[in-house]
C-alpha cells in the first residue's frame, strides 16, 4: 500500500515540478550486478553504441528485485534512451542480445511514468511488461521481434540464404515503421534495418516517404535532423554506386587522363623517396646533430626512457623532451620507433 500512496504523490508533485520516474522489478540472478543504468541516446545510430559516457541515472536494485530511476534533467521533447544492467564479471558496458538479453529502449521525455518488470525468471529484459505510454510497450514488442528474428538470421550459414532472410527482415521493419502510429517508435525500427546502403538502392522511395512523415510530424526534432544527415549519406552512396556507370563519354576521357596523371606522380613521388633513402645511408649524423642530440639519440636507440635520459645526461625531463622533438625534425622521422629504426640502419 505504501508503495502506491508515494506513487500517487510522486504524480501530484511531478505535475508542478516535471520530473521522470522509472520504476519496476527485475528478476535477477547472481550473474548480474544490483544495479541499473539508464543512458541516453542522442543520435539515433547510437542505438547500440556501448560506453558509460552515456549514463545519465543509475539506481541499486534491492533484493526484491525492485528498483527507481527518478529525475528532472530531461528534455522535454521525447528521445531514446537505454536501461541495462551488467555482468557481474565486467567493468565495461556489454550488450547482449541473445537469449538473455540485458538492456531495453524507452521512448521518455521529462514527464515520463514508466513501470516494467520482467515477466520471465530467465530472459531478464527479453520479456518485459511495460506500464505507462503505449509507445514504450509497442518499442518492447518490437524489439523483442526484431531480436528473435535477429538470432534466427545469425544461425543461417548460407550467404545466398542469409541475403533472403535479411531482406525478409528489412520487409518486416518496413511493414512495421507503415503500420506504426508514432514516427519516432518507427524511426527507431528503421535503425535497425540490415545493411541500410543495400536496402536503399532497393528500397529508396520508402525511406523518402518516411522522410516526409518525420518532418510532418517532427519539424525541429534532434533526429529529425539526424535522420536527414543518414538519407544524405545513403543518396551520395546510391549516386556513387548507380551513377558513374552511366558517365558520358567526354567525362569519362577526363577521368581516365586524370587517373592516367594520378599514377605519374605516384612513380614520381616513389622515386624521390628512394633516393631520399639512397641520400640518408652516406649522412653523417654525428654532424648534423648537436652534442648533446646525439647522445640522447644514442640513448633512445638503447631502449632508454626519457626519464632515465635526464638523470644519465643530469638535465631536466622537460629539456629532453625538447631535444627529441628537435631531434625528431633533424633526422625527419615522425616519432620514437622511427628514430630507433634510423639508428640501427645507420650502424649497420
Amino acid at each position: 500500500m505504501s508503495r502506491y500512496l508515494y506513487i500517487l504523490l510522486f504524480l501530484f508533485l511531478s505535475s508542478f515540478v516535471g520530473a521522470y520516474e522509472i520504476s519496476g522489478k527485475l528478476h535477477l540472478s547472481n550473474d548480474w550486478q544490483p544495479r541499473v543504468y539508464l543512458a541516453s541516446i542522442n543520435a539515433p545510430e547510437n542505438l547500440f553504441v556501448a560506453s558509460p559516457e552515456f549514463i545519465i541515472n543509475e539506481a541499486l536494485i534491492d533484493a526484491d528485485g525492485q528498483f527507481l530511476l527518478t529525475g528532472n534533467d530531461l528534455p522535454e521533447e521525447p528521445r531514446f534512451y537505454r536501461i541495462y544492467i551488467v555482468r557481474n564479471n565486467l567493468f565495461a558496458v556489454e550488450f547482449i542480445t541473445g537469449s538473455v538479453r540485458n538492456f531495453a529502449h524507452l521512448l521518455l521525455n521529462n514527464s515520463s511514468i514508466v513501470e516494467i518488470e520482467s515477466s520471465d525468471n530467465k530472459s531478464v529484459f527479453d520479456s518485459l511488461i511495460i506500464r505507462g505510454a503505449k509507445i514504450n510497450s509497442k518499442m518492447s514488442q518490437f524489439e523483442k521481434s526484431y531480436f528473435e528474428k535477429q538470432q534466427h538470421l545469425n544461425s543461417i550459414n548460407t550467404i545466398a540464404k542469409r541475403d533472403f532472410q535479411s531482406q525478409s527482415l528489412n520487409r518486416y521493419i518496413q511493414n512495421f515503421v507503415d503500420s506504426c502510429e508514432s514516427s519516432l517508435v518507427a524511426l527507431f525500427a528503421i535503425y535497425h534495418i540490415v545493411d541500410p546502403k543495400t536496402d536503399f538502392l532497393r528500397n529508396s522511395q520508402f525511406y523518402f516517404n518516411f522522410q516526409d512523415r518525420l518532418k510532418l510530424d517532427f519539424p525541429s526534432h534532434i533526429y529529425t535532423y539526424a535522420y536527414d544527415d543518414m538519407l544524405t549519406n545513403l543518396v551520395g552512396y546510391r549516386d556513387l554506386v548507380c551513377e558513374i556507370p552511366r558517365i558520358t563519354k567526354p567525362w569519362r576521357d577526363w577521368i581516365i587522363a586524370g587517373e592516367g596523371l594520378v599514377i605519374l606522380l605516384l612513380v614520381w613521388w616513389i622515386f624521390r623517396i628512394r633516393r631520399s633513402l639512397n641520400k640518408k645511408e652516406v649522412i653523417d649524423y654525428r654532424s648534423v646533430l648537436t652534442d648533446k642530440e646525439f647522445k640522447i639519440w644514442e640513448r633512445l636507440a638503447s631502449g632508454k626512457s626519457n626519464k632515465e635520459i635526464a638523470s644519465e645526461l643530469f638535465i631536466e625531463l622537460s629539456t629532453v623532451k625538447t631535444h627529441i622533438n628537435s631531434l625528431y625534425r633533424r633526422l625527419n622521422v615522425a616519432n620514437r620507433k622511427e628514430a630507433i629504426k634510423l639508428y640501427s640502419d645507420w650502424q649497420n
